[in-house]
C-alpha cells in the first residue's frame, strides 16, 4: 500500500503518456500557437493551487521536445532567494544555449552571454545605489528620468555626494544603457535560430510557481520578462494562480491599484488549465479519484466501490482540488493501513472524516473533541439529509444520514419517525458491539493517530 501519493515522473521526451485528465488536446493547441508565433509573446496559464499546472507543463515540455521546439523550464519559487530576477532568467537562457546549440556559430552565443553579463551589472548598479522602481535600463520612461533629476538636485543639497554623483553618472550614461539593452534584446531574438535543426522554431520559456514566490520577486520577475526579455522568436509561458498574483501586485503597489489591469500590461494572451466539470462520472476529479485508488492500492476488504463513490460526491460537494484529493487519500491510506480486516469500517463516515480533515480542520477538531452538533455540522458544511433530485447526489444524502445517526442525541434518535431509514442503521453494528454514540469518536481518534504533513 502506498501511503503518500508518489509524484508523476515525466521523462524528458515523454509527453502526455501518463495523462489521465485528457489534457493532451489542449497541450497540442498551445503547441500549435507558440510554433506559429514570431511575436513578442507572453502567455499566462492560470490555475488554482493543486489543479495540476506543474504536471501539465512538464508533460507539455515533453511534447515540445518531441516537436523539436527548444524550451526552458524555470521554477520561480526555487529562485526567489536571488536578489535580481534578471539573473535567474538570463542564467537559465545562457546555460541552455551553451548546452543545446546545434549551430556551429558559437561566437553569437558567446556574445549574448557577455551582453547578458553587462546588462546584469548595469541593473545591479541601478538597484544597489538608487531605490527606484524603473531599474530596467531601456524601459526607463521620461518621467523616471525627471525623477532622477529631482533626486540629484535634492542630494546635492545634502551630504550624500556619492549618491548625487552616481545619479548624475546614470543620467549621462542613459543613452548607452538603452543601446546596451537593445543590443542584448536583438541578440536574444537571434538565439532560437541556433537551437533547432532548421533554425525556424521559437524558444519557449516556461516560468512556473509564480504564485508561490515572495510578492516582490514575483512582480519583479513579470516586469523584467516584459521589459528585458520579451523579443521576437521567444515565447514566455507564465504559470500562475491569477488571483494570487493579483494579491502580490497589491502587496507591492498598494490596495488601491487595479491589479488585474496592471498584469494585463505584461501579458499578451491569457488561458487557463482545462478542467472537465459537471457530471461527476466524467469530471477531472472522478478520473483522478480512480487513479489515486489504483496508485495507493488500499486494502478495503470489499469496500472499494463504496469508497470511490463516496469520494466522488464529497469531492464534488467540497470542490476539492487534485492536490487536496491526494491528501485525502493519504489520510485514508493511514487509516486502512493501521486497521485490520475484522475491525468496523463505515465508509460514509470514514470518507467524510478524511475529507473534512483536509478542507476544514476547525470542523474536524470540533468533531474530535465532540463540540459540534449534527445541526451545526450541516450548517458549516452545507450538507443535507433531504431528498436529492439529482441521482448522483443520493449517495451524499445517504452519507449525511450516517452522520446524523452518529451525532444526534438519544432524545433526538427516539423522536425519529418509526419508518425513518436511519433507525435501521444500528443493525449493521450489532456484531461489533459498538454503541451508536461511540462511532464518531472511534473513527476520528483512529484517523488522528497520525497527521499528514
Amino acid at each position: 500500500m502506498n501511503i503518500v501519493t508518489p509524484p508523476i515522473i515525466v521523462g524528458e521526451d515523454e509527453a502526455f503518456e501518463q495523462d489521465v485528465l485528457g489534457r493532451s488536446n489542449f497541450g497540442q493547441s498551445l503547441l500549435n500557437l507558440v510554433s506559429q508565433s514570431s511575436d513578442e509573446l507572453v502567455i499566462s496559464l492560470d490555475g488554482k493551487w493543486g489543479e495540476g499546472k506543474t504536471t501539465f507543463v512538464k508533460m507539455w515540455q515533453g511534447m515540445l521536445n518531441q516537436a523539436e521546439v527548444p524550451s526552458i523550464y524555470i521554477d520561480a519559487f526555487a529562485n526567489d532567494y536571488i536578489d535580481d530576477a534578471f539573473i535567474a532568467v538570463a542564467s537559465a537562457i545562457t546555460t541552455y544555449i551553451e548546452e543545446n546549440s546545434v549551430s556551429s556559430d558559437s561566437e553569437r552565443s558567446k556574445e549574448f552571454s557577455e551582453k547578458a553579463k553587462h546588462v546584469g551589472v548595469q541593473l545591479l548598479s541601478w538597484t544597489a545605489k538608487v531605490g527606484i522602481k524603473a531599474a530596467t535600463l531601456g524601459a526607463i520612461k521620461n518621467s523616471d528620468i525627471e525623477e532622477l533629476k529631482d533626486i540629484q538636485s535634492d542630494v546635492a543639497k545634502g551630504l550624500s555626494t556619492v549618491v548625487g554623483d552616481f545619479v548624475g553618472e546614470r543620467l549621462a550614461s542613459h543613452k548607452q544603457d538603452v543601446e546596451l539593452l537593445q543590443s542584448f534584446k536583438s541578440l536574444l531574438s537571434e538565439m532560437p535560430s541556433l537551437l533547432s535543426p532548421e533554425g525556424d522554431k521559437p524558444l519557449v520559456i516556461i516560468i512556473d510557481e509564480l504564485d508561490r514566490c515572495k510578492p516582490t520577486y514575483a512582480v519583479e520577475l513579470i516586469e523584467k520578462v516584459k521589459h528585458l526579455f520579451s523579443v521576437k522568436n521567444v515565447v514566455f509561458v507564465l504559470v500562475m494562480h491569477r488571483k494570487q498574483l493579483e494579491e502580490a501586485v497589491k502587496c507591492v503597489y498598494g490596495e488601491n491599484i487595479d491589479a488585474h489591469t496592471y498584469l494585463q500590461k505584461f501579458i499578451n494572451i491569457e488561458t487557463a488549465i482545462p478542467k472537465k466539470i459537471g457530471d461527476r462520472h466524467y469530471s477531472d476529479i472522478n478520473q483522478y479519484n480512480k487513479r489515486l485508488f489504483d496508485i495507493h492500492e488500499i486494502e478495503t476488504w470489499g469496500d472499494g466501490r463504496n469508497l470511490l463513490d463516496s469520494l466522488d460526491v464529497l469531492a464534488m460537494h467540497f470542490n476539492l482540488s487534485l492536490r487536496q484529493l491526494e491528501r485525502v487519500y493519504t489520510n485514508l491510506a493511514v487509516f486502512y493501513a493501521s486497521s485490520s480486516e475484522n475491525q468496523l469500517r463505515l465508509v460514509p463516515v470514514i470518507s467524510f472524516l478524511a475529507v473534512i480533515k483536509v478542507v476544514d480542520p476547525s470542523v474536524y477538531e470540533a468533531l474530535l473533541h465532540q463540540k459540534i452538533t449534527y445541526e451545526e455540522l450541516c450548517q458549516k458544511t452545507g450538507l443535507s439529509e433531504h431528498d436529492q433530485e439529482d441521482r448522483n447526489l443520493r449517495r451524499l444524502q445517504f452519507l449525511t444520514m450516517w452522520l446524523k445517526f452518529s451525532l444526534i442525541t438519544d432524545e433526538q434518535f427516539e423522536q425519529l419517525d418509526e419508518n425513518d431509514r436511519i433507525r435501521s442503521f444500528g443493525q449493521s453494528l450489532w456484531q461489533y458491539n459498538v454503541e451508536r454514540e461511540r462511532l464518531m469518536p472511534i473513527f476520528i481518534q483512529k484517523l488522528s493517530m497520525f497527521t499528514v504533513a
